[in-house]
């Protein structure tokens, strides 16, 4: 009647849930759009462009990890220039670049200096002298900032390269023209 609660009874409000991936890149794609904004209009559509590259690269690199399948092109990141004998690096997506740019440290104001630096990355390389809990896997066993493998060259698609998107349009002509006469087929001569 007049007993106070128990511990059962005294509950904590739930904790609140992080913002899924979709809700958070759309997040960062409009806070992009309010900076390129107020840069003016020569510079927003180069940083809403590379922002919109580096959520959907974030985003990818994340599923691919939580999936636990590895990113042996180095699609979620980005790839080094190869460089004489050394493999290539594959730092983080949002690194903008991966070399040893002056800033590679310091990217968004974090300590960035084991995805985006190109020398410390490939200085992380497991089995090469790296203690086992901070070393750097192949990319064909991770996801980046990982090491390319070795002995190969990893280049960027062509621009010109032929993909689906240039025939898009054909396509969707074709796909309705083949959906009209599976429900309309000619008649019988």
């Amino acid at each position: 009647q007049g007993a106070s609660p128990t511990l059962e009874t005294q509950r904590s409000p739930a904790p609140v849930d992080p913002l899924p991936d979709a809700a958070m890149a759309r997040l960062l794609v409009v806070g992009a759009a309010l900076v390129a904004l107020a840069m003016g209009p020569q510079g927003a559509a180069a940083v809403v462009a590379s922002r919109a590259e580096a959520v959907r690269k974030m985003v990818a690199a994340k599923n691919l990890a939580a999936s636990g399948l590895p990113d042996p092109t180095c699609a979620t990141g980005v790839i080094s220039v190869k460089d004489g004998d050394s493999p290539q690096a594959c730092c983080a997506g949002y690194c903008g670049e991966c070399s040893d740019y002056p800033t590679c440290a310091t990217v968004r104001g974090q300590n960035s200096t084991f995805a985006c630096c190109k020398s410390e990355v490939l200085g992380r390389e497991c089995g090469k002298g790296s203690p086992a809990n901070v070393c750097l896997k192949q990319c064909s066993e991770s996801v980046p900032p990982c090491v390319m493998e070795d002995g190969k060259i990893f280049t960027t698609p062509s621009p010109s390269a032929r993909t689906a998107g240039t025939d898009c349009n054909e396509a969707v002509a074709n796909w309705r023209k083949k959906a009209d006469a599976a429900v309309n087929p000619p008649a019988a001569k």
